[in-house]
């Protein structure tokens, strides 16, 4: 039998329907005509009030600018802190002009009016709002409104601080009909603004006239009914009324009115179209109402059924739906293609929210997940953090289709390890393998993992730092899985700075993790304070040509109040790690300009050189400032040198000399500090805009009783003669090293020998008993 089309059963089956649809139509219609006009004036309101609010809070704003620029003017304060009234009023009329403001007053901090342009604030009366008078001294500042002289008046109250409060100083704008009015022509509505005080005292300003107010107040209280009729005319208004304001003895409300008579107006007309047709059709309605309903209606429900079924989710039962039409068999074969659609779309979302899309291993959230079952389990097992050392370098040198095609790659050498990996971040990975594992096992697996990847016919080297953690031994009774991630992330940390870039986790890690955190946060506080926690230190260089101390090098020293002596090796490393070593750099500059400034003062001419990290010389900012702060000075260039180390230039040559090659354009000495200790070529060393090498003490302590660190000194000397650079020795600690370097032609050296490090109050008697010393026999 064939089936029949949709069409023909619905040509069928409207006239009977149209019966039941064209009353339902009309009571529909009628219902939510009202209902949408209650919801359209709801509407219509709420954002009249949020447009009123706004333009109050812009006033506002406008008021607390205008106060604020008045309260900090430093004339105006002295005005004030003198009492001086006529400076006082003409400042007060000059600035309301300025911002055409309608009221200007200073007050004493009791309330009573110093100063006023509105003559309903008299010189020497008390303020009406002693509420407000306390609240901008608690709170540095009040808004409110208020009425004054039978007006309204927005106002804000700031304190004049001199450092403290002396006087409180009053702006505010008049809310007139003005006002009214061109909110009216914005919102559409009609609005009126209600102040009565609590003796029952009233007065309105409203874009009304006077004779509809009344209307208003009762619309107030009343909802627009659903079932109310289309065609009423006794009931105008539809309002909405909100508290603006409030005092102890003062209230101001907002009262917005929707016009009934124009929002019913077009529903009417609807109404009228919709009964004159129904009345027409309902004979030929009820004629055809139930003849093919129920043969349309009962597949219908049951796909209605087996739709609600999906959406509970049940993706998995077939259809049985007898159809008896076309249209509804391919309905029938569109739900069932709808089924398998959403449940193969929900399997790919449930894989997303717990994988990597990059990398298809876990993400952090299931690992998170498969760790608290375990932990829940009391299952033991290991948790490897693995970071992949330079990624960021990777990202940068090849570009980032690269580095992410080396994660997929390291990815699919995780899966073939076994266990469950998830990637973190970047290139943080965290590995649970199926079985417990060694510091020898690990090692060869990460031998593994860092064979060469092969991109696009480029070779990339990778290397992983590993931080393990062992659950329970380094687990509390408590931990979860976050504790446990804590973990890791610390001995991954750790891992990073030793030499087999391995670290197993155990609890003086925490401890150490917990210090440097202190330090971190002791450092903050140090660099913001104005304590003498931080200091400079200063030792001699002896130029070994002339004999003469004429620079030296400036060393921070921290002598914390709760962790006492911190020492630098310490704490610039932590600095560098948070990114405040700039904060640092920029506070050891100042101090020593204000150094050399003082020194210079007494007579005292030295050459100053600052130690500066990668991240200094990264920092594009640090030159103009360091000129800014000489010129501010009143300081030569030649007053200030500084050092870079070498390990420092090498992690990014290139840049490196490019913002050193600015310190030199300028004019200031650079060296290399601890020369010898580092991976320098030759190549970079010859481009490099340095003026002199510093061989690291480690050559220096014992260069007269070792003949290796006198070769490898004098080899570094040699070269720098091919340079044309000077050298500076430091560590030099006894007179026969001294002698050495002489005789091998080294230009500066500094060590104990000479000085230790000084405060900056001792360098002048340094060198005041030093300056006759004869150095060089």
């Amino acid at each position: 039998m064939a089936l029949r089309t949709l069409n023909y059963s619905i040509i069928k089956l409207a006239s009977g329907l149209l019966c039941l649809t064209t009353c339902a139509i009309l009571v529909a219609v009628w219902v939510s005509t009202t209902n949408h006009a209650r919801k359209q004036a709801t509407q219509s309101l709420d954002i009249g009030q949020r447009i009123f609010t706004q333009v109050l809070a812009n006033r506002e704003s406008q008021l607390y600018n205008s106060a604020n620029v008045l309260t900090a003017d430093f004339g105006f304060i002295q005005s004030v802190a003198s009492q001086d009234k006529a400076t006082i009023a003409s400042i007060l009329n000059n600035h309301g002009q300025r911002i055409s403001a309608n009221l200007m007053a200073l007050l004493k901090l009791d309330g009573e009016v110093i100063s006023s342009t509105s003559d309903g604030l008299n010189n020497n009366k008390p303020f009406p709002a002693k509420t407000l008078i306390r609240a901008a001294i608690n709170d540095d500042g009040a808004a409110s409104i208020l009425e004054i002289d039978q007006k309204l008046y927005q106002v804000i109250l700031l304190t004049v601080d001199a450092p403290v409060p002396i006087a409180i100083a009053v702006v505010g704008f008049e809310i007139n009909q003005t006002l009214i009015e061109e909110l009216t022509t914005v919102t559409k509505l009609h609005t009126t603004i209600e102040s009565h005080d609590t003796n029952g005292k009233k007065m309105a300003i409203s874009s009304l006239h006077d004779s509809e107010l009344d209307h208003v107040y009762k619309s107030v209280a009343q909802e627009l009914d659903i079932l109310r009729s289309p065609f009423e005319r006794e009931n105008r208004f539809f309002s909405k009324r909100f508290l603006l304001s409030e005092l102890a003895d003062r209230q101001v409300w907002i009262i917005l009115s929707e016009d009934l008579n124009e929002l019913f107006y077009e529903f009417n007309l609807l109404q009228l179209e919709i009964t004159f047709i129904t009345l027409i059709s309902i004979g030929l309605a009820l004629f055809m109402g139930a003849v093919f309903a129920r043969s349309l209606t009962r597949p219908l429900t049951n796909l209605a059924a087996m739709a609600q079924r999906i959406a509970c989710g049940d993706y998995h039962k077939g259809f049985s739906i007898q159809a008896n039409s076309q249209e509804i068999n391919n309905l029938v074969v569109a739900f069932s293609a709808m089924q398998e659609n959403v449940r193969l779309r929900e399997e790919e979302i449930q894989f997303q929210a717990s994988h990597d899309l990059l990398t298809n291993l876990y993400n952090r959230y299931q690992i998170s997940e498969i760790i608290q079952q375990k932990i829940s389990q009391k299952q033991p097992f290991q948790a490897c953090g693995m970071t992949i050392l330079g990624f960021r370098e990777i990202n940068d040198t090849f570009g980032y289709h690269i580095g992410d095609g080396c994660l997929q790659l390291v990815a699919k050498r995780f899966v073939k390890l076994g266990g469950q990996t998830a990637r973190l971040s970047s290139g943080d990975l965290l590995w649970l393998p199926k079985v417990l594992l060694n510091e020898a096992d690990l090692i060869n697996f990460r031998k593994q993992l860092e064979q060469p990847l092969e991109m696009e016919n480029t070779v990339i080297n990778v290397q992983f730092s590993i931080g393990m953690v062992r659950y329970p031994e380094d687990a509390e009774e408590t931990e979860d899985a976050q504790g446990l991630f804590r973990r890791v992330n610390i001995a991954v940390a750790h891992a990073r700075h030793q030499k087999n870039l391995f670290q197993v986790y155990y609890p003086g890690l925490e401890e150490r993790y917990s210090y440097h955190l202190e330090i971190l946060n002791e450092l903050k506080r140090a660099l913001k304070s104005s304590q003498s926690e931080l200091a400079m230190f200063y030792q001699p260089k002896l130029c070994l040509h002339a004999g003469q101390i004429s620079k030296v090098e400036a060393l921070i020293r921290w002598n914390s109040e709760r962790l006492g002596f911190v020492s630098p090796e310490l704490f610039i490393p932590i600095a560098e790690q948070a990114g405040i070593i700039n904060q640092v750099t920029h506070w050891v500059i100042d101090r020593v300009i204000r150094d050399v400034c003082q020194w210079q003062q007494s007579g005292i001419n030295l050459q100053v050189a600052i130690n500066l990290s990668a991240h200094d010389v990264a920092n594009t900012d640090l030159l103009p400032r360091i000129i800014q702060r000489l010129e501010e000075a009143g300081l030569d260039k030649n007053n200030l040198a500084f050092e870079v180390t070498e390990s420092d230039l090498m992690k990014e040559p290139e840049k490196a000399i490019e913002q050193l090659r600015a310190f030199r354009a300028y004019g200031f000495n650079l060296a290399i500090d601890d020369f010898g200790t580092g991976y320098s070529s030759l190549a970079y060393l010859k481009n490099m805009p340095v003026s002199e090498l510093k061989i690291d003490k480690s050559f220096i302590l014992q260069l007269d009783q070792h003949i290796n660190d006198q070769n490898i000194v004098q080899t570094v000397i040699s070269l720098a003669r091919t340079f044309n650079l000077e050298i500076v020795a430091e560590g030099v600690e006894n007179e026969a090293a001294l002698g050495l370097l002489h005789t091998w032609g080294c230009d500066w050296i500094q060590g104990y020998f000479i000085s230790k490090p000084m405060a900056n109050d001792k360098v002048q008697q340094w060198l005041t008993e030093h300056s006759n010393t004869n150095w060089i026999n």
